[in-house]
């Protein structure tokens, strides 16, 4: 019976990740575009876009990312093609992979019971399911995190090699896939060893074998952070390059008679702000209203009126972490950990809390959330399922109805909606223009017309130049081909004859102007009106 439940529960999780998946998110957004047009420049020259061979971390947008999502895709592109579809395909089936592997984790750490409610939550999640469903380097990290952690727990019971050497691979691995999990892995992988310490100086040689390879492993990210400007993504988003603190540093140092005595650089200096701006951050994902009420407060990462949680979990929160503390598993250490290291890489930003960065807390949360949820119906049963299931469907279609209807409509500039057509219809009659002129209002317009267009990257790489970064250190590309990708208010662009304008809907007069066509949002509001000039 369990065996078919687990099933059951892997098919609606299959389902929920995988149905129009092309169509939902609506639109593509920039970076899933360079993540798929990067690997369908691989696949046909073996270099990113940019004419790196066979890079450790692409350079998009001036931002070294890591290329781990590119590489995935390249099979995943020479058999479908490159379109949406491909781009989101593995993380939706890493994500299912996800609810499978938290069901074999919980069933070492608490009960079979317990794991099949974690595996449940898990599969109709919004945090999870929101980052399964899009192009997100970060669900493939977490899911190879936790299958680190799953071999971890197998090395724990049998004490084999094998299991360890897996862990230490998965670890690596993830590093390859998203820049906060160069973080967290470290970090997950450094406390597991400080809480078993005890067992693993009993398997010296084990322990020398997998510090080895993971030495080799990472020795490519190593090179590639020494050899080129991969940190400068961290430059632009880290919370130290937010001046604010330190204009809170001057503004308390004036509050002293001398602004610069001992006493006054004692208790407002760099390191204590810093750090207590380090606190603020980390603290802030687990605020209530960010995890059970709002959300993320970027549109991207977040469904109108939606938490990242539903709002009774916060009940299950509590009552499974008191669940877990009383029963005082011995190997229920490894969730409090990696829910401690969990937010540590967001809350090195200044954009916190932020729901794309920490993903990787929804695993633990869950899993303490499913303690809970255990506890709870192991003393009312029949009543408490009966409940319980009415109270999550509800809710569970509630966040579906967000999604699918109310998310396209809301915040459809987020996932840059209505690229698709405008390719087309520029593709379809740009031979009747010496320029095409499009406005750069929506992120990095030039790699959706790469990804649509299915430009070669023969013909891209190295007949391109990247901007001056801007002041959170990304760059773009203002022309290929005979396409110039820049604003596009009327004054600047009406005297330019014999081209196609795409523009901003309040760039363009509303009367006086050859407009040929307008594309629309799903709500109605025009995103593009295209000018014949």
């Amino acid at each position: 019976m369990k065996k078919y439940l687990l099933i059951a529960i892997l098919v609606l999780a299959a389902v929920l990740r995988l149905y129009k998946i092309s169509s939902f998110p609506a639109g593509l957004n920039a970076d899933e575009a360079a993540l798929g047009y990067n690997a369908y420049s691989l696949l046909l020259t073996g270099k990113d876009e940019h004419g790196h061979v066979l890079p450790v971390n692409l350079e998009s947008f001036g931002d070294f990312k890591p290329s781990g999502y590119s590489y995935l895709l390249i099979p995943v592109v020479k058999i479908f093609g490159l379109n949406e579809f491909a781009v989101r395909l593995p993380s939706a089936l890493f994500g299912v992979l996800a609810v499978y592997l938290v069901y074999l984790l919980v069933r070492e750490l608490i009960t079979e019971n317990c794991a099949l409610i974690t595996a449940m939550l898990l599969a109709a999640s919004p945090w999870h399911l929101h980052f399964s469903r899009g192009a997100w380097e970060v669900n493939i990290s977490t899911t190879l995190l936790l299958l680190g952690v799953v071999f971890f727990v197998k090395w724990l019971k049998s004490k084999k090699s094998l299991y360890l050497v897996s862990c230490i691979l998965n670890f690596s691995l993830s590093m390859y896939f998203y820049q906060s999990t160069r973080v967290i892995a470290p970090l997950l992988g450094l406390g597991l060893f400080i809480l078993y310490f005890k067992t693993f100086i009993k398997y010296p040689k084990q322990l020398l074998i997998s510090i080895s390879i993971s030495t080799l492993l990472l020795l490519p990210i190593a090179y590639s952070l020494l050899t080129t400007d991969s940190v400068s993504r961290f430059s632009g988003v880290g919370f130290l390059a937010d001046e604010g603190p330190w204009h809170r540093v001057e503004q308390l140092r004036g509050q002293h008679v001398d602004w610069n005595s001992p006493l006054s650089r004692i208790l407002h200096n760099r390191p204590v702000i810093y750090s207590i701006q380090f606190i603020q951050n980390y603290l802030s994902h687990f605020d209530g209203n960010f995890l059970f009420i709002n959300g993320d407060l970027i549109e991207r990462n977040r469904v109108p009126e939606t938490g990242l949680f539903y709002l009774t979990d916060f009940i299950f929160l509590a009552l499974g972490a008191l669940f877990i503390i009383h029963n005082s598993f011995f190997k229920s250490r490894i969730i409090w950990l990696w829910l401690f290291i969990a937010p540590m890489a967001s809350a090195l930003t200044f954009q916190t809390p932020h729901a794309l960065r920490a993903q990787n807390i929804v695993i633990p949360m869950t899993i303490v959330i499913s303690a809970g949820m255990y506890w709870f119906l192991k003393h009312w049963k029949l009543i408490g399922i009966c409940g319980l299931v009415i109270v999550y469907s509800w809710q569970t279609f509630r966040y579906l109805h967000q999604y699918y209807v109310h998310y396209p409509q809301t915040y459809p500039a987020a996932w840059e909606y209505g690229f698709e057509d405008l390719v087309s219809y520029v593709q379809s009659n740009e031979s009747r223009y010496d320029k095409i002129w499009v406005t750069d209002k929506y992120d990095q317009p030039y790699i959706l017309f790469l990804f649509y267009l299915k430009y070669p990257p023969q013909l891209f790489q190295g007949r391109h130049q990247l901007t001056f970064r801007d002041k959170f250190n990304f760059s773009t590309v203002r022309d290929f081909s005979k396409y110039h990708f820049e604003s596009s208010p009327w004054e600047k662009v009406r005297d330019i004859h014999s081209t196609l304008i795409v523009a901003a809907p309040e760039d363009i007069p509303a009367v006086g102007v050859n407009i040929v066509k307008t594309i629309y949002f799903p709500s109605g509001s025009p995103a593009f009106k295209i000018v014949s000039n």
